[in-house]
């Protein structure tokens, strides 16, 4: 079951998404308003002049999915805060370790600085691509920094400054290091369990609201209308935000962008 949603969430067009919440969000509420005819018609205590303690249960209920999706929100808004991130900093390592290619001896110094101009092309086609296109990049990525890392070595010990061949490495592990973050937090998502209480917990809520109201105006049903835009639009956002390969919300790759230009110069 859970593969079912962590595959709809992941893999639909999000308008297909927005339409699927926003169906079901309507059905449960219709749901939760005819329940509440049943129950009316066969237990006459139920009726609307008494006092049933709905109301108070209905803004409990819509209280809690706020924190949820508060909480789920930061989850993923997080996520993209460190790529965000883990793209200016693998920008700068990669900056760093290129000036400091200079401190190497002949021809290292000029292998290891192409290579990184190499690397870095790559990690900026790695961040633009679909993400069926990403898996082939990595692994390219993945084989630059293998031989980042022997030319690294390979640099250091030929400094003729001897303090600054820690410097040289030490730049170069940075690269290293920063990739390999950056292609573990594509990967990383808000967990499926996650987002399958999410959204099980406004469907409950629309049901509650339905329940609530077992007669209809038309200004109650333009409010539950809104209600169940809003609440589908910020369920949407949520999982746009997850999508760092395939969702309309991109991580900008100006940093590396502009570092390759200024190879250039």
């Amino acid at each position: 079951m859970l593969d079912i949603l962590e595959s709809l969430v992941t893999d639909q067009p999000l308008w297909h998404l927005c339409l699927i919440l926003l169906v079901s969000l309507v059905v449960f509420e219709f749901l939760g308003r005819k329940l509440r005819q049943v129950l009316r018609r066969r237990v006459g205590a139920l009726s609307d002049d008494k006092p049933d303690g709905v109301d108070y249960l209905l803004s409990s209920v819509f209280s809690l999915l706020g924190l949820l999706i508060a909480f789920t929100f930061g989850m993923a808004l997080d996520r993209y805060e460190s790529r965000r991130d883990l793209v200016v900093q693998e920008a700068n390592a990669i900056g760093t370790a290129h000036i400091r290619t200079a401190f190497a001896a002949e021809p290292l110094g000029t292998q290891l600085r192409e290579q990184l101009e190499a690397y870095a092309k790559t990690r900026l086609a790695y961040g633009q691509a679909a993400f069926h296109d990403k898996p082939p990049l990595a692994a390219e990525a993945e084989r630059q920094r293998a031989m980042l890392a022997t030319l690294g070595i390979a640099a250091t010990q030929s400094v003729a400054s001897a303090p600054m061949g820690p410097a040289v490495m030490a730049s170069v592990n940075e690269v290293i290091d920063v990739g390999s973050a950056r292609e573990a937090i594509n990967l990383a998502k808000v967990p499926t369990s996650v987002v399958a209480m999410l959204i099980g917990y406004a469907f409950i809520a629309a049901f509650v609201l339905g329940y609530s109201q077992p007669i209809l105006s038309l200004v109650q049903r333009i409010g539950n209308g809104l209600l169940f835009l809003l609440l589908t639009l910020s369920l949407v956002t949520i999982f746009d935000l997850d999508r760092p390969a395939t969702g309309t919300i991109k991580v900008s790759q100006q940093p590396l962008v502009d570092l390759i230009r200024g190879f250039k110069n």
